[in-house]
């Protein structure tokens, strides 16, 4: 079903939208302001409109509408020219097969063909691995199929369930760098069964079954003695040569004078297009027969090679070859440093790379424009690229000529640099276009990162940290950001800077959502290196041991925060510290004011993300007491709404557990499971496992109230599971105690008393205002005592006290199989 071209108006895709969120037709008329018969007559519309069957398909649709863009094919600057019989055989494959993957030499096509066929589909979904290192292909292709990877879980599997719902076509390009990390990606992707088909590019077969591999050869050349235009205009090779040329120098046409010289040139090069498109793009300067005596002169490879390479390989190198040998001082200075970029980069990257006499690049990268060295790949600011061939060459003469340390150094600095910029930016008006901005910049930020770690610059590495936290806890990318965490600590202790006061603080924020232990033990560290620092840097490492200590250790998080408190002058720093008070705060009236004066400097600074955030705890707070009324929604659609504006997909999940969480309050069960069941996808693909605990909980414990009691044995024990890691109390609570409640329903009570025990432990150990508002259940505790006895129950439940919850839950797992 396409939205496009159905005629449907403003409204109706306003009203589209909401359903794909999956509100009722009362929710969407409270949001726009409209009738509920006025929802009605939009939604009869759309169905007739898209044709839809049900309403079913009219949320699909509107998910779609509103699921954030992938990756997009990059629309071509030129023609696709000789390749119409590769194209129709390559689409026939893919209407065949689930695997098809083209193969050939560097420079042959293989992109431009896979690109040209992909966007001849339909759903298309790119994922280039050229800038990526093995260990992040996972994450590359998680991204473009929508799905965010995160620590702990396995990627294979979450891969897996986002493709087997999924149809269309995922083009993975450039794998052969990458080739064994690639292949183990894709046989996941197709074990899971679905409707995807994947496209590769690569110089050799990933070796996956079911792959049908195409290889994809040279464009054919005159034979000898062809030397006539029209012995050979007809030719691929000749075909793209005149395109090109026509475009580097206006006015050249195929003639009988000319055509022996093109004819020549074809042939020496194999017929390779990179080759064809170098030489065409050189008749601004030389004529088609001197082209072919430069070929005699300066590509003996061409004829004779270098025994230790393949032929396609050996006239790949001396195509490149000869272009930059017609390069100038200053043009080869700066392609070589160019090959320190590993995607694409705008001018003041250029600037800053080139190194002393940057002005110069000013005058010296248009010309390698010009000369096809370096593509513009758009944007605003314009973008540039080196095609990877072309990269890959220059990094090896950079090398060789002894430039590359200084040049990397160069990079990394401008990029922490940007990092800086961007962590400051992320905080306040402007947000969403700094984050498109540092998701540009992303392959060059990882770079510079690698160089720091690379060369034992653990303070520059977590300072780093610091500043890439906000970007990847938006994009989601906490799963990347442990790994590089980890490497840094590999490194050995930093010394006690505020650099690495605040990469630690960074490194526990985003592992604390996955992991509360390990986020409290590097706060913990963090807060011994800034003994002796400055105000602001212990407020830094405080505020980090109050966030990560408020579901595990709620005796230390209050005093945490208000040490760090009172060392923050700035009012986004105060305003994030605030928003840690609003769960830990004893009194329901104190918590809810921390939490509005923190809304309040939020939106003050222009950060609509953690505005929206805060009102989501506000709202879970409340909720903890037993409060679900009209200003707790309140508090949830202005969430919604701010995390809308502001694109954070992650925030609107959260308003919907709260919203969720509202109606199970309410005891409107059915309603809550129904929400925790639509939203349970969502959360596990962002890897969020603490609100994924709360969802499985209230799954679980409905499945259990309604007799299924199949179903509630595996949701339990997995929300117990998920938030015994991530670390929350409240919902600690109520799951073991809903196991205790289950496990008695499957008359076994001296099981039941056991998990009742442990969970009267949790509940005595948390705070007040940590534990649910609701008392144990005391029917249940009789029920047990009448079936076991009261000194058996006592004995197990005494056992249960002594057992700490992993424990607990492993027994009653066990016991079950």
């Amino acid at each position: 079903m396409t939205v496009e071209g159905a005629g449907i108006t403003a409204r109706e895709a306003e009203v589209l939208r909401a359903i794909g969120e999956r509100l009722r037709n009362r929710e969407i008329a409270e949001r726009l302001h409209v009738s509920v018969r006025t929802v009605e007559s939009h939604v009869a519309a759309l169905l007739r409109k898209l044709g839809a069957a049900d309403r079913a398909a009219l949320v699909e649709a509107g998910a779609a509408l509103r699921r954030p863009p992938r990756p997009a094919l990059p629309a071509p600057l030129t023609t696709l020219v000789g390749r119409e019989r590769e194209s129709a055989e390559v689409g026939a494959l893919l209407a065949g097969h689930r695997l098809v993957t083209l193969t050939g030499p560097g420079g042959v096509g293989k992109t431009r063909l896979a690109f040209h066929v992909a966007g001849a589909g339909g759903d298309v979904r790119l994922a280039d691995l050229a800038p990526v290192a093995p260990d992040l292909v996972g994450d590359v292709v998680a991204r473009a199929l929508g799905v965010v990877p995160e620590p702990g879980w396995s990627l294979p599997e979450v891969l897996g369930d986002a493709a087997a719902g999924l149809r269309g076509l995922l083009l993975v390009d450039n794998c052969e760098h990458v080739v064994a990390a690639a292949a183990e990606v894709v046989a996941a992707l197709l074990r899971a069964g679905g409707g995807l088909r994947v496209l590769a590019t690569s110089r050799e077969p990933l070796g996956v079954p079911g792959e049908v591999t195409y290889q994809l050869r040279t464009l054919d050349v005159p034979p000898d003695g062809a030397d006539t235009t029209a012995g050979i205009a007809g030719l691929a090779a000749v075909r793209l040569f005149v395109d090109r040329a026509a475009t580097a120098a206006p006015g050249f046409a195929l003639t009988d004078a000319v055509a022996p010289a093109v004819a020549a040139l074809c042939r020496r090069v194999d017929g390779l297009p990179l080759a064809i498109e170098l030489a065409a793009s050189r008749l601004r300067t030389f004529g088609p027969a001197e082209l072919v005596e430069h070929l005699d002169q300066r590509f003996d490879l061409l004829s004779a090679g270098a025994r230790t390479s393949g032929p396609r390989h050996r006239t790949l190198r001396g195509a490149v070859d000869w272009s930059y040998e017609l390069l100038d001082a200053d043009e080869r200075a700066l392609f070589d440093r160019l090959g320190v970029f590993p995607a694409d980069f705008d001018f003041d990257a250029v600037r800053a790379v080139h190194g002393p006499g940057g002005e110069a690049a000013l005058t010296v990268l248009p010309r390698l424009v010009d000369k096809s060295l370096v593509t513009v790949v758009g944007g605003e600011p314009r973008r540039f690229r080196l095609l990877e061939t072309l990269r890959a060459y220059a990094a090896e003469r950079l090398a060789a000529g002894g430039g590359e340390p200084a040049a990397r150094a160069r990079h990394a600095a401008h990029y922490l640099a940007f990092a800086g910029r961007a962590a400051d930016g992320l905080r306040h008006a402007g947000q969403r276009d700094w984050f498109r901005r540092a998701a540009a910049e992303q392959p060059n930020l990882r770079a510079a990162l690698a160089y720091r770690v690379g060369t034992g610059d653990t303070d520059a590495a977590w300072r780093c940290v610091a500043d890439l936290e906000r970007f990847w806890d938006l994009a989601g990318q906490r799963r990347e950001a442990h790994e590089w965490i980890q490497r840094i600590l590999e490194l050995g202790d930093p010394a006690p800077t505020p650099a690495a006061v605040a990469g630690l603080a960074a490194a526990a924020a985003l592992l604390h959502p996955g992991d509360a232990r390990t986020a409290l033990d590097l706060a913990e560290r963090a807060a011994r290196l800034a003994r002796g620092q400055d105000r602001p840097t212990r407020a830094v490492a405080a505020r980090a041991v109050g966030m990560c200590a408020m579901w595990i250790r709620p005796d230390a998080a209050r005093p945490a925060l208000h040490d760090a408190l009172a060392g923050f002058d700035d009012p986004w720093d105060r305003a994030l510290t605030m928003q840690g008070l609003v769960p830990i705060s004893p009194a329901l009236s104190e918590a809810l004011q921390w939490g509005r004066d923190s809304v309040t400097l939020f939106q003050r600074a222009g950060d609509q993300v953690y505005a929206a955030n805060t009102l989501f705890m506000m709202a879970q707070r409340a909720m903890s007491a037993g409060i679900a009324d009209e200003d707790v929604r309140g508090w949830l659609a202005r969430s919604r709404a701010m995390a809308e504006a502001a694109g954070s997909e992650a925030d609107v999940a959260h308003a919907g557990v709260g919203l969720a969480n509202l109606a199970w309050v309410r005891g409107e069960d059915a309603d809550a499971a129904d929400r925790m069941r639509d939203l349970l996808p969502t959360l596990r693909r962002l890897g969020d496992r603490r609100c994924a605990g709360r969802a499985l909980y209230v799954l679980g414990e409905h499945a259990r109230r309604t007799g299924d009691l199949a179903r509630a044995a595996e949701l339990l024990p997995a929300a117990a599971g998920a938030i015994l890691v991530a670390g929350q109390s409240v919902v600690l609570v109520q799951a073991l105690e809903a196991l205790a409640a289950l496990a008695a329903d499957q008359e076994r009570p001296g099981t039941a008393a056991v998990l009742l025990g442990a969970a009267a432990r949790q509940r005595e150990s948390a705070g007040a205002h940590l534990r649910p508002f609701r008392p144990a259940d005391e029917d249940l505790r009789r029920r047990l005592a009448g079936a076991l006895g009261a000194e058996a129950f006592g004995s197990a439940y005494a056992q249960g006290r002594e057992l700490a919850p992993a424990e607990a839950l492993r027994r009653y797992t066990l016991l079950s199989l």
